[in-house]
């Protein structure tokens, strides 16, 4: 992914868009699919040959506590990141959900936020209890000479509509060509190396660990992946395996991915990781050698998968 100029804001940076007038495109954002993507470009495209600058506002919690994420906020910062956006504002749900629908406008998108436009999908709520909606967005804007753009749904080829909770399914499911069509790029797993047991690299197929999550995964198993080191601007190819490791560390929940080709150390380092198809379940062995077989055909196996079906160019990837 390409960097770019792209701020990250929040409560102790937030006097930064004061400087300005601003776009502000509203959302939750989780997963960052097609649909969302449209938003973003038409908040982009209204900026253009302005003085406005764009933000992207969101949240450091979703405003649904009782669903899992598809991205955290690392993986939609990562995400975010091919966009040419100038700021994103992650606001503390808490200090908003209270807030009457003629506040949200007032204290946020005006004062806060130093805005007067605005731009959400169809079906953005806002405020107590979710009590404000497009309609009356547009109602206040217009007294408060604030200019609200709604953006219409994104449909997918069957006419349905693409959403957070569709991709979710899908995931969970293990569908992930159909999650894939949906986000627009692969699902990604993204976070800090850190140290495992190092039981892999003794058999001969050393891994990046990842701290497994309380987010939506695709069904436990071993996986053939693409891997993205932040500080290379190389892609890998991988094998990961997700779950609990019956052979070596029964009931251990990890995220391990084998980097094929590649032997340094980038403990500490980033990386994000795209999910591309499950290559197998998971399985207990009676022992080391039957694991070590496993991985080594697994191996194989996505080597020739790779080069057979999803090649090396930039046209057959979907980052």
């Amino acid at each position: 992914m390409e960097d770019n100029k792209m701020k990250i804001i929040d409560k102790n940076n937030i006097s930064e868009l004061k400087k300005q007038k601003n776009i502000i495109i509203l959302g939750n954002f989780d997963g960052i699919h097609l649909g969302h993507q449209e938003l973003i470009k038409k908040g982009i495209e209204c900026s253009e040959d302005t003085e406005y600058k764009t933000v992207l506002y969101t949240f450091k919690t979703h405003t649904n506590q009782n669903i899992k994420l598809l991205t955290n906020n690392e993986e939609k910062i990562l995400l975010l990141k091919k966009f040419n956006l100038d700021y994103v504002y992650f606001e503390e749900f808490d200090e908003v959900k209270n807030l009457s629908p003629e506040e949200f406008i007032q204290k946020i998108i005006i004062d806060r936020l130093h805005s007067d436009k605005v731009i959400c999908g169809f079906d953005f709520t806002f405020s107590k209890n979710k009590s404000g909606n497009t309609d009356l967005l547009k109602k206040l804007g217009q007294e408060k000479n604030v200019k609200v753009v709604v953006i219409d749904s994104v449909k997918d080829e069957s006419g349905e509509v693409i959403s957070s909770t569709r991709v979710r399914k899908y995931i969970e499911d293990g569908n992930l060509s159909e999650a894939t069509k949906l986000l627009g790029h692969y699902p990604i797993i993204a976070g800090e190396v850190v140290h495992g047991k190092k039981m892999a690299r003794q058999m001969g197929f050393p891994t990046a660990n990842l701290i497994f999550e309380n987010k939506v995964y695709p069904p436990f198993g071993v996986y053939g992946v693409y891997v993205k080191i932040e500080s290379d601007n190389n892609i890998y190819n991988g094998v990961m395996n997700l779950g609990k490791n019956p052979t070596l560390k029964p009931g251990e929940l990890s995220v391990e991915v084998h980097i094929l080709n590649f032997d340094k150390f980038i403990y500490g380092e980033k990386i994000i990781i795209y999910v591309l198809e499950k290559i197998s379940d998971e399985i207990k062995f009676n022992g080391i050698d039957q694991l070590v077989e496993k991985i080594g055909n697994d191996v194989k196996y996505w080597k020739k998968k790779v080069k057979d079906e999803y090649g090396n160019t930039d046209k057959t990837r979907k980052f």
